[in-house]
């Protein structure tokens, strides 16, 4: 999938960042780059396992990194993001957890969401389940699963999964995390004739839906900061949390 502009832009912008936040992109393009240096960022790392970007930005500007196993030390960026990248991952959740193991402040990541009107789209062939059109875009040698000419899976996100998932990597305090919706409509990836026109049929519908129903929307934001402070039932020994033997329920 290529890159949303108008919605990475806007989730990013409300954050109300400074020019100089230290930010890491993971599984990023040259368009991930133009869009976070159009939102005047300047202190940016884009990073993908496709070595073809790298002479596309400036030096020291991209590095060779795999989202599943980042080759950086804990809290080395200010904020980690990701657009449409993690289902190309072989397992999207731990590219997740290496995004915010590697953040001090937060993680965003813009990714297609899962919904009973998305699982429908998919039965009725408007949208995929396997990513069929990124490897036929990179000449059919790769742009798949891990960047292979396999096609990946599209992995869709729950609310519920982002949360569990951040929880069980770090139980020592509640992540602080915020949700925002987008609908990308059908007919910005469809290549078969028929897809198109049911797609430019269903536009009014789909539009209708996804203003009443937010959680009908096939796009997701996740925002996800560290927690603030640790569980009532944990206290610091010598830097490190630990079970606080004084706790009381």
């Amino acid at each position: 999938m290529t890159l949303d502009r108008e919605f990475a832009a806007a989730a990013l912008s409300s954050l109300g960042l400074g020019p100089r936040t230290r930010l890491l992109a993971v599984c990023a393009s040259t368009e991930d780059w133009d869009v976070l240096c159009s939102l005047g960022f300047t202190d940016v790392v884009v990073s993908n396992l496709d070595e073809t970007f790298a002479p596309l930005v400036p030096e020291g500007a991209w590095s060779y990194q795999d989202a599943q196993s980042l080759a950086y030390d804990d809290r080395s960026f200010d904020w980690v993001f990701v657009s449409e990248g993690l289902h190309h991952c072989r397992s999207p959740h731990r590219a997740l957890v290496e995004m915010y193991r590697v953040c001090r402040v937060g993680i965003v990541a813009i990714e297609a969401r899962d919904s009973p009107l998305v699982r429908l789209a998919v039965r009725l062939g408007m949208a995929d389940a396997y990513e069929l059109a990124a490897v036929a875009d990179q000449g059919f040698r790769a742009g798949g699963l891990d960047n292979t000419s396999v096609p990946n899976h599209v992995y869709r996100w729950t609310e519920s999964e982002v949360v569990k998932t951040l929880r069980s990597y770090d139980p020592t305090g509640e992540p602080l995390i915020e949700f925002r919706y987008g609908l990308r409509l059908p007919t910005a990836e469809a290549t078969g004739g028929r897809r198109r026109v049911a797609g430019r049929m269903s536009r009014p519908v789909l539009r209708a839906m996804s203003t009443v129903f937010k959680r009908q929307c096939n796009q997701l934001a996740i925002i996800a900061r560290r927690p603030t402070g640790l569980y009532p039932w944990l206290h610091m020994v010598d830097g490190q949390a630990q079970f606080n033997p004084g706790y009381r329920r």
